[in-house]
């Protein structure tokens, strides 16, 4: 059903008054964004803005993370781009850092490099730096610089630790994880993934908590735990689907195929995989062939 901040929004609207509208549909939005009701929230932000919302940064910056996880990652750097031009300069590098967030999705990992670095310039918050260092970590670890990743890791986990910040922790914990399974230390993979998972579920992210499962499975996977490595996979697709980002939805699909395949459970496999097609194609810029969209395995 609509929200009751919505039915009010609307009741000003109709009567003309614009400003209170505008702050009506703000809290919309930020209802409908609280129960992941994506598109609603989108659409409501969208009005609020329209009406002449003063927060326009703010709103463009509210816009651009519904984007990012709707896979419209064309029209999140537009919005992204729209709030750094209106941003205080303390709101400026965390809008670096989401816009390098979005070239890292795209699998434009120079982009993405040049915009951590200049948030980097501008974080004073050693949390906030710890959590930019774990995302530069994966760009690198995607690139293919391992050395570069696993120093940027590193430097991650210290900070994290400096700042006690669980959230900073559970990112640091989980790029250390991906980035030791892939040097075939499995037991340091599913030690440094189970702390990041545990983080995850005491701070309720479901960002951090999806990553964390995500990796955990395919770790399993590797171990030949295959039947842990599915109820992994299965848990991170049901948090994902909920929390609505498409395209880490889609690599989850994938993943779960895959699992479900080395299994001999063929059917099952065939049916994660057309779903995985289906968002694949939804995701990034339509009708272009984006290949590193497709490739999304671990994050």
């Amino acid at each position: 059903g609509r929200s009751p901040a919505a039915s009010v929004a609307r009741h000003f609207q109709l009567a003309g008054q614009d400003a209170d509208a505008a702050g009506a549909f703000r809290a919309a939005g930020d209802h409908a964004r609280g129960l992941y009701a994506n598109h609603e929230a989108l659409s409501h932000y969208r009005t609020a803005l329209a009406l002449g919302h003063p927060d326009a940064a703010g709103l463009h910056e509210a816009i651009g993370d519904l984007e990012t996880l709707a896979g419209a990652y064309d029209a999140a750097l537009s919005s992204y781009e729209a709030a750094a031009a209106r941003a205080s300069a303390a709101d400026l590098p965390r809008l670096e850092h989401k816009l390098g967030g979005v070239h890292d999705r795209l699998g434009d990992w120079q982009a993405a490099a040049s915009h951590y670095e200049a948030a980097l310039a501008g974080l004073r918050d050693d949390a906030a730096r710890a959590r930019l260092y774990a995302d530069w970590s994966l760009t690198a670890h995607r690139r293919g610089d391992r050395g570069q990743a696993v120093e940027l890791a590193d430097r991650a986990l210290a900070l994290a630790e400096a700042a006690e910040d669980a959230k900073a922790l559970a990112q640091a914990h989980n790029i250390l994880g991906v980035l030791a399974g892939h040097l075939g230390d499995h037991g340091s993979a599913v030690r440094h993934l189970e702390r990041s998972l545990a983080l995850a579920e005491r701070l309720d992210d479901p960002s951090s908590r999806v990553a964390a499962l995500n990796n955990l499975a395919l770790a399993r996977g590797a171990a030949g735990e295959l039947d842990r490595a599915v109820a992994l996979a299965e848990t991170a697709l049901a948090v994902c689907a909920s929390h609505g980002d498409r395209h880490r939805q889609a690599a989850l699909h994938n993943n779960l195929a895959d699992l479900l395949q080395a299994m001999g459970r063929g059917e099952a496999a065939m049916a994660h995989l057309k779903q995985a097609v289906t968002i694949f194609t939804e995701v990034g810029a339509p009708g272009s062939l984006q290949p590193e969209i497709w490739k999304l395995v671990e994050w």
